[in-house]
C-alpha cells in the first residue's frame, strides 16, 4: 500500500481515537462532576438538617428556660402580692382592734355596763369554783360597787355554786373595764378585764376579720 495512503489512514484513525478518548474523558468528567455535585448537595442538606436539629434543640431548651424564668417571676410576684395584701389586711385589723380598745371607755357609761361586770364576776367564780372569792375592780367603777350591787352578785354566785358564797370586793388602781377574780388564798386568779378577755379571743377575732376583710 502506498505510504501516503497508509499515513492518511493512520492519521484518520488517530483523530477518531483522540476524539473518542476526548469524548469518553468528557463523559467521565461529567459523571464525576455530577456525582460530586450530588454528594455536595447531600453534604449541604445533611449539614443544614444537623444545624436545624441543633437549632430546634437550642430553641426548645431556650423555651424551657424562658418558661422556668416566667414561672419563677410569676411565683415571686404572686408571693409579693399576697405579702402586700396580708400586710394591708393586718394593718386594717390592727386598726379595728385599736379602735375597739379606744372606744371601750365609752361602754363604761352605758346602762348595760353593770350587768357586764356582774357576768364577769360570775364567770370568774365559775372558773375558780370556790366559795371565798376576792374581787378586784377598777377605781373608775367604784360608784357601781355599792351594797345593793354586791349583795345581788353574792346571791347570784351562791346560786351558781349551789353553796354559800362570800365575796370580798377590793378597789384596784387599773382603769380597764372588768374585774380580776381571785381565790382568797391567792392560788387561783382569773383575769376577766376587757383587755385580758380580748387577748383570749384575739386569734379568733383576727381570723374572722382576716376572712371578711377586703
Amino acid at each position: 500500500m502506498d505510504n501516503k495512503i497508509l499515513g492518511k489512514i493512520n492519521q484518520e484513525n488517530a483523530e477518531v481515537i483522540c476524539a473518542k478518548i476526548s469524548q469518553d474523558a468528557d463523559e467521565e468528567i461529567r459523571i464525576i462532576l455530577e456525582k460530586g455535585r450530588r454528594e455536595s448537595e447531600n453534604i449541604i442538606s445533611l449539614a443544614r438538617k444537623v444545624v436545624e436539629d441543633k437549632n430546634q434543640v437550642i430553641s426548645k431548651d431556650l423555651e424551657r428556660e424562658i418558661q422556668k424564668s416566667r414561672e419563677k417571676i410569676l411565683s415571686s410576684l404572686n408571693l409579693e402580692k399576697k405579702r402586700l395584701v396580708l400586710g394591708e389586711k393586718d394593718k386594717f385589723i390592727q386598726s379595728v382592734l385599736a379602735n375597739v380598745i379606744k372606744n371601750t371607755q365609752d361602754f363604761r357609761r352605758e346602762n348595760s355596763y353593770p350587768e357586764f361586770l356582774e357576768n364577769a364576776i360570775i364567770e370568774g367564780v365559775e372558773v375558780i369554783e370556790e366559795g371565798n372569792i376576792a374581787v378586784y375592780y377598777s377605781y373608775l367603777d367604784e360608784r357601781i360597787f355599792n351594797s345593793d350591787f354586791t349583795r345581788k352578785i353574792e346571791k347570784a354566785c351562791s346560786q351558781v355554786l349551789k353553796t354559800g358564797c362570800s365575796l370580798k370586793f377590793n378597789k384596784a388602781d387599773f382603769s380597764d373595764l372588768g374585774v380580776i377574780v381571785n381565790s382568797v388564798d391567792g392560788r387561783i386568779m382569773y383575769d376577766n378585764r376587757f383587755l385580758a378577755r380580748l387577748e383570749r379571743v384575739k386569734e379568733k377575732i383576727y381570723m374572722e376579720l382576716l376572712k371578711d376583710s377586703f
